[in-house]
């Protein structure tokens, strides 16, 4: 009987995609970024030339600051996943820190997303709008690749609770 393939050793599967959970989580981060960064970026557009009561929505005080706080949340997210990056590259990206860019960035992505939905407006509901399938496609980031309930339980017990 043989013990070995050339892509590893028979019924060791399970473990070996235990193994690399932290780079399927690190590249769930990345992609959960992007993503949130890309759709935002299409907001502001709209915000800038979307008129109502003679100006563009994002003139209005309201959307202005929403809009910084996403912005600055964003960037925020992305420089702890590009720490987590390099942490990877260099062979020290830890699964629990693994846990916090997955958890973490699925739930920046649902809650920028969730408002850029709410500045288009009954367009951002619109399946004809990218925001719209975005916003739904992006629910799903908080299950795969564990769901952030199994994330939150991770980096609790590097806690020590």
């Amino acid at each position: 009987m043989e013990t070995t393939t050339s892509s590893g050793e028979v019924d060791s599967g399970f473990v070996y995609m235990m193994e690399r959970l932290p780079q399927e989580r690190l590249v769930c981060a990345i992609a959960n970024v992007a993503h949130a960064k890309q759709i935002l970026e299409e907001t502001l557009d709209y915000a800038r030339s979307r008129m109502a009561f003679g100006q563009p929505i994002g003139r209005f005080q309201h959307s202005k600051f929403l809009l910084a706080e996403l912005v600055t949340k964003i960037e925020v997210t992305e420089a702890f996943v590009d720490r987590c990056v390099v942490a990877h590259s260099e062979g020290r990206l830890t699964a629990v820190d693994a846990a916090k860019a997955k958890w973490w960035t699925s739930e920046v992505q649902n809650a920028v997303l969730d408002h850029c939905v709410q500045l288009h407006g009954g367009y951002g509901f619109m399946n004809e709008y990218r925001v719209a399938r975005a916003w739904r496609d992006a629910r799903v980031t908080k299950i795969w690749a564990g769901s952030n309930e199994i994330m939150k339980e991770l980096i609790g017990r590097e806690l020590g609770l």
